[in-house]
């Protein structure tokens, strides 16, 4: 086998054999690989596909699919670049000719639900020709087989004992927050504030790093995920979940009907890894009838318990200003003591009477809670997030001292910006993911009330503003 002119190898073969080491590139609906080939065909050279059921390879020509028992199969992880209309990129590799000497190029789509498979573009043709069912499929979106050299040079098969980073999509924020992660493709789903919204035939794929799958040993796949209602009845958009082509989840119902997110966890051998990239992809059945919400998926190590979880909250905890949209105007929320821990809810009065109450949604992208003016019955209260930082030039800094055993303690300082902008607060209560709880009214410039760790009773705490 040797490298061949366009930077792949390919090898022969015969009678629907892969050759061992050969890296598949579709799959068929039931998650059974494909792989990439090319056969001689009356008088040319045609991509296509190849499977050990089909006991030979298949390309679309004139209309239908034909089946060739000798062909080439690409042996490398491929680079592929999305085109649509017939058009090839610049960089794309002529892995094939026809008769007359026009090149062909490799292309595969998402020809039917569920589907990635393999067939043949050049610009003539105005779309991607696919066989699929024993016919030619026209398919206007697709990709297309690039150069190697496309992408930065591959790095070693095996970077033998080292851990993989913290993986994680989280689709929260837009653009969503990703640690190891590329998302390589989005199709018929869209962010709707703290999660991707997919429709019917939707997906998402995401590709991330492993340097070396025996380190892993073995990896939890986790997704936060939701049917969303269907009137007052339980939603329905049946889940599919594949890992380098193999089905991890086929078409599972999640439960509680959409009224709340679930936690769906997969458990993935390491033989199921790849050394390097690997690709995950989540879609919703075609059939669906509500829409399927996405919230974050993490990946962690067997050894490394919510690794991917916990460098969420750290870069929450490091970004801890938080400013939302509302109806009451744009709202800050920043509560600082000093102990790295996220805010679950937060309740408030300002000056002119006014209060509030809020809990946070999956990492407050979002919140939902209650306002009420004096005199006026409460009202629904909702914010989306759209800034998130580590400075509040308007915070407030207090001294503060906390009261035990009979007298007053210096504590640590204070930090506080929370509200409408102009509308100085009168009290304010609130509570952190750790259990953490306080509670303090404003007056004279300080403030006193109470703070309670978490297993711990309720003590005083008092602060007045910080000198300097």
């Amino acid at each position: 086998m040797d490298l061949s002119a366009d930077g792949y190898r390919w090898e022969p073969a015969r009678g629907g054999w892969i050759p061992p080491g050969a890296v598949p590139h579709g799959y068929e609906a039931n998650g059974e690989p494909l792989w990439v080939c090319r056969v001689r065909m009356h008088g040319g050279v045609h991509p296509g596909k190849v499977r050990p059921a089909f006991g030979a390879a298949q390309a679309a020509w004139g209309g239908n699919e034909v089946s060739v028992d000798e062909y080439e199969v690409l042996m490398d992880r491929g680079v592929w670049g999305i085109a649509s209309g017939g058009a090839v990129p610049a960089d794309a590799v002529p892995a094939g000719r026809e008769r007359d000497g026009e090149p062909l190029y490799v292309a595969r789509a998402a020809v039917a639900p569920g589907t990635l498979h393999i067939g043949k573009v050049r610009p003539a043709f105005g779309a991607a020709n696919i066989g699929y069912g024993n016919d030619e499929h026209k398919v206007h979106s697709y990709e297309v087989l690039l150069h190697p050299s496309s992408s930065p040079p591959p790095e070693a098969p095996r970077r033998a004992g080292i851990q993989m980073e913290p993986t994680y999509a989280d689709f929260g924020t837009e653009p969503p927050r990703v640690g190891n992660v590329t998302i390589t493709g989005v199709d018929g789903s869209s962010a709707a504030g703290d999660h991707l919204a997919i429709g019917a035939g939707g997906s998402v794929e995401l590709e991330f790093d492993v340097p070396d799958p025996a380190v892993v040993c073995e990896a939890s796949v986790a997704l936060v995920a939701l049917a969303s209602m269907l009137s007052r009845a339980p939603g329905y958009a049946p889940l599919t979940v594949r890992l380098n082509g193999r089905p991890l989840a086929d078409r599972l119902r999640i439960p509680n009907g959409g009224g709340l997110p679930q936690r769906l966890v997969f458990a993935v051998p390491a033989e199921e890894l790849v050394a390097g990239r690997n690709a995950l992809r989540i879609e919703s059945a075609t059939d669906a009838r509500s829409m399927l919400w996405l919230y974050r998926v993490t990946i962690d190590p067997m050894h490394a318990h919510d690794q991917a979880g916990l460098a969420l909250e750290r870069q929450a905890i490091a970004e801890p200003v938080l400013r939302y949209a509302t109806d009451a105007g744009d709202v800050t929320i920043f509560v600082d003591r000093g102990e790295q821990a996220v805010l679950e809810q937060v309740a408030w009065a300002d000056t002119s009477g006014t209060e509030y109450a809020i809990t946070f949604e999956k990492q407050q992208a979002a919140f939902y809670g209650w306002t009420r003016q004096p005199g006026e019955r409460p009202r629904e209260f909702r914010g989306r997030l759209i800034e998130r930082g580590s400075f509040a030039k308007e915070a407030r800094r207090f001294s503060t001292e906390e009261g035990w055993s009979g007298g007053w303690h210096r504590s640590g300082d204070l930090l506080l910006a929370v509200g409408v902008s102009g509308r100085p607060i009168s009290r304010l209560a609130w509570r952190d993911g750790r259990g953490n709880n306080g509670t303090v009214a404003f007056g004279d410039g300080g403030f006193l009330g109470t703070y309670q760790r978490v297993g711990e009773g309720p003590i005083g705490y008092r602060g007045r503003p910080a000198q300097g």
